[in-house]
């Protein structure tokens, strides 16, 4: 009498059903229920990395669709926050006192997360493509010029001629029948 009103009891029923729902649904997409928009915050920092960049602005540009985004001017600490970016990969560029910096990779925001990238300003040239580089006047030499290269094509020469010696070497036939 006792076991079957303990089942029939429609507490325990709901008790029940609601432990095993929460088993089932992990409990960051009930706290975040679908959240598609993220942000990054980080610091802006002089060519020495430690000392703060006021007053520069953060630009972001959505590689998908070209929507721009940018900053509140930094603080006296660097600071800079750029909030409700949608999902997806974004290239950027900072706007400071002392000039526009271009970077030449892209950051990617993931939906419901805060993205931390501190950046440091350092000064650099002005290339054809309009992207800044660090080098000097002088042009590079080319990669097969340099010690590196050198030793890439002494090791594809060896492997190169070593295939062909194995393609042209005369091998008997292998035969457990045959006896020499």
């Amino acid at each position: 009498m006792l076991r079957s009103s303990i089942f029939r009891s429609r507490l325990l029923l709901a008790l029940t059903v609601t432990a095993f729902i929460l088993l089932l649904v992990p409990l960051n997409t009930l706290a975040n229920p679908g959240s598609s928009t993220g942000a990054i915050v980080g610091f802006i920092y002089g060519s020495d990395m430690k000392t703060p960049v006021e007053k520069a602005v953060v630009k972001i540009r959505n590689i998908k669709d070209g929507q721009e985004f940018f900053s509140a001017p930094t603080d006296a600490v660097g600071a800079y926050k750029i909030e409700r970016l949608e999902e997806g990969s974004y290239v950027l560029g900072i706007s400071a006192p002392d000039g526009d910096y271009n970077f030449n990779y892209s950051v990617r925001v993931k939906g419901g997360e805060i993205g931390k990238l501190s950046l440091a300003l350092k000064a650099g040239e002005v290339s054809a493509l309009g992207q800044g580089s660090s080098g000097g006047s002088e042009p590079k030499p080319s990669f097969f010029y340099t010690p590196v290269g050198i030793a890439v094509l002494m090791v594809a020469t060896t492997v190169v001629l070593y295939g062909a010696f194995k393609l042209i070497e005369e091998e008997e036939e292998a035969s457990p029948s045959k006896k020499n």
